[in-house]
């Protein structure tokens, strides 16, 4: 039984695992080198032999990978979570998918994936893990993150596994070399010795004092008693859960079972060369969180086999480079073609057939001799092996074959095939390189799993989450929340992340955007075929155009879809479910005969108002008129009587007189005037309310705003000038 707390027994495992894979380790990084190093398409004993000579490069081989890790990167590699069991619903589902996308986006998964792919592709094996940090420094929040691993193929070495995925592995070890003065730093009471890498050669020796340091994540099989709730959902009895007992009773959440099952826990420990470089930590997985990407996996004599393009094609690569340099090699060292003629030919002739390479002229003289009949002829010149050319023919056509792409996969097209025929070139190159894609997905998925299984343990708390969409959006949401049942009276917990079982699958696929192109195109194809796809998924359409503003204009049409109810309820939003349920809890409406009856007898009843207010004011200016009447004809009686008065005293009693007389039709005709006021007032109020419950009755007959036009506009206006007209009668 492997001892992993015993430091010496680590070292052995590692050493058994660098060898037991040294071999393919060896040609991975043969096939990275032969990509990478300057002269790595060369053999090392070819390079030197051909020291001083034509030693040329004629890359075919990195094309291949870019080919295919280009079609990798330009893909979407989707998690996908799908309820499995327990009280699991296609909703909570979707909450794991936009957690993990979120865990994606914060840990630049895409860059991660995309560099391990490429690696793949080229050796056929890569590496990625999973690591749980805090939020930020000053927070107990914690979050999990995936990490690259910097030159995987020398610093991971896992267990004995079988399944393609590494998933059965019991243990996994991540090197990692780091600056000698930042070891000091952080362990400045370590031994300074590196762990062994295994490494038979060095590529490159100009390098910086590093120390190779490891870490192991190993896992620990321990016995754990599971609860029963009364609610359905299974806690784990430990010291977290024993703190809640007392308060999900007083909730009425009670334990109904008990059951002893095995857990397995992953652990990790740092060490050197030579000792441990901390303590055993407990981690929140029950894997080993170390995600291999293996190409062409496969298990032989039981052992495991990994490649990846760059390893069938190195020999054709290297045969090619150096039949091509021979043939450059050949023609260059070739003596130039020349014209052999006899001292008579050429007398006096000298100057312009020496110059015959470079001068224009139309003809060129020379000198008869009878002994050799005839114009001087050319004869010499570059004979290059015909051997050699058709090696490097062969070499190519190798080289295209191996790699099993076609040319219309090389975006080469000599021959100006039609659409149709490239696409078909390109599917049978596509079945070549599909297993490329197949191992990322592997690879992709078990990441999702074992984010799956720690996000429970992680995010165990109440706290906001950001739910990342497909479509890059995202929403805040609150996960672990205790909310009060209104019905039963007792707290229910709202998006309980640690409830239920989930499978996880994930499947490459187009790119998003070039989705949301085919999306247009179908539904646009789909629309001339059936125009009321249009005014059922218009919010969809306009949703899957990458245009500014189109997210408005998707919005403004998906309110008008639902508000014509044509939204089915498990296709809604929850802010939709909200309102389609608090409309399906209003009473029924009433009957539109009654409710038309009744609105033409509110309008008859303002219209009887009206008529009383309008009589009310001709009577209130009828009063006015009389009242001005008596004042005038007072007026005039007083101005007659003071002009025969004889003296003061008697001028000073008629003043009096007319004071008191003035104050008195005053008084009269402002009580007058303030009782047809308030009846004016209150006519015009049940005229004003008569209208107000017309309109009110008809909104909710019709259920629009229809009846608000312009006559019931100018009614309200009429109102408005009675009322100041009669405000400023008052004054």
């Amino acid at each position: 039984m492997t001892d992993y707390t015993d430091h010496s027994h680590v070292l052995e495992i590692l050493t058994e695992s660098q060898s037991a894979d040294s071999d393919n380790r060896d040609n991975a990084r043969e096939a990275t080198l032969f990509i990478s190093k300057r002269d790595g398409q060369w053999e090392p004993y070819w390079w030197d032999a051909c020291d001083g000579k034509p030693r040329y490069t004629f890359d075919m081989t990195g094309p291949v990978v870019d080919q295919i890790s280009g079609e990798m990167e330009q893909a979407d590699f989707d998690i996908s979570v799908k309820p499995a069991g327990g009280d699991t619903t296609k909703d909570d589902a979707k909450l794991f998918d936009g957690m993990i996308r979120n865990i994606e986006n914060i840990s630049n998964a895409k860059d991660i994936f995309n560099l391990s792919g490429r690696n793949m592709v080229c050796g056929g094996f890569d590496a990625w893990q999973i690591k749980q940090k805090y939020v930020d420094d000053d927070s107990f929040d914690q979050d999990l993150v995936i990490e690259g691993i910097s030159n995987a193929l020398d610093s991971v070495w896992l267990g004995p596994f079988k399944k393609p995925d590494a998933s059965d592995m019991t243990w996994g070890i991540v090197l990692e070399a780091i600056d000698k003065r930042k070891y000091d730093e952080k362990w400045p009471e370590g031994s300074g010795m590196s762990v062994s890498e295994d490494r038979t050669s060095q590529a490159y020796y100009n390098k910086a004092d590093q120390i190779i340091i490891g870490q192991i994540y190993f896992i620990e099989e321990v016995d754990r008693e599971l609860l029963l709730m009364s609610s359905g959902r299974v806690l784990e009895n430990n010291e977290d859960n024993k703190k809640i007992l007392d308060e999900l009773a007083e909730n009425g959440e009670t334990v109904e079972k008990t059951r002893t099952r095995p857990k397995n826990v992953v652990k990790s420990r740092l060490f050197d060369g030579k000792d441990w470089l901390g303590k055993e930590q407990t981690t929140v997985f029950n894997q080993v969180p170390i995600i291999p990407c293996l190409a062409n996996f496969r298990v032989f004599e039981n052992k495991v086999l990994y490649w990846g393009s760059v390893e069938k094609q190195i020999d054709a690569q290297r045969v090619f480079n150096y039949a091509k340099s021979r043939e450059i090699e050949e023609g260059a060292l070739a003596p130039r073609a020349k014209y052999w003629m006899t001292e008579k030919q050429i007398a006096g002739h000298e100057t312009t057939l020496a110059t015959m390479n470079t001068n224009s002229d139309p003809i060129q003289l020379y000198n008869h001799d009878p002994q050799v009949p005839g114009q001087p002829q050319q004869s010499g010149g570059a004979q290059i092996n015909p051997g050699l050319q058709t090696i490097s023919s062969d070499m190519n056509g190798i080289l295209r074959q191996t790699a099993g792409l076609f040319a219309a996969n090389m975006g080469d097209n000599p021959n100006a095939q039609s659409g149709v025929a490239l696409k078909k070139l390109q599917d049978k190159g596509d079945t070549g390189t599909i297993k490329y894609f197949k191992a990322m997905e592997r690879a992709i998925g078990r990441t999702g799993r074992i984010l799956v299984d720690a996000i429970p343990v992680v995010y165990d708390t109440q706290r906001q989450v950001r739910i990342m969409k497909e479509d890059g959006s995202f929403d805040m949401t609150a996960i672990n929340e205790q909310v009060l049942d209104d019905e039963t009276g007792t707290y229910v917990m709202v998006n309980d992340v640690s409830k239920g079982k989930y499978d996880v699958t994930c499947s490459s696929g187009p790119a998003f955007q070039n989705r949301q192109e085919e999306t247009v195109a179908a539904i646009t194809e789909m629309a001339t075929i059936d125009p009321s796809i249009l005014e059922m998924g218009g919010d969809i359409l306009f949703n899957n155009l990458a245009s500014p503003g189109m997210d408005l204009l998707a919005a403004r049409k998906r309110q008008q879809i639902y508000s014509a109810g044509m939204i089915p309820f498990d296709q809604q939003t929850d802010e939709e479910k909200q309102q389609t349920q608090q409309a399906q809890q209003q009473p029924p409406p009433e009957d539109p005969m009654m409710v038309a009856a009744q609105a033409e007898a509110e309008k008859a009843k303002a219209a009887n108002n009206k008529i009383m207010v309008e009589a009310q004011a001709i009577e209130r200016r009828e009063a006015r008129a009389d009242y001005e009447t008596q004042m005038k004809q007072q007026k005039q009686e007083y101005d007659m009587a003071m002009g025969q008065a004889k003296d003061s005293q008697e001028r000073e009693k008629l003043q009096y007189d007319w004071d008191m007389q003035r104050q008195r039709l005053t008084q009269d005709w402002q009580a007058t005037q303030f009782d047809q006021m308030m009846r004016s007032q209150q006519a015009l109020y049940q005229e004003l309310s008569s209208q107000v419950n017309s309109l009110k009755t008809y909104r909710e007959a019709m259920g629009a705003d229809a009846v608000s036009g312009p006559a019931l506009a100018a009614g309200f206006g009429n109102q408005l000038r009675i009322v100041s007209d009669s405000q400023r009668e008052q004054e």
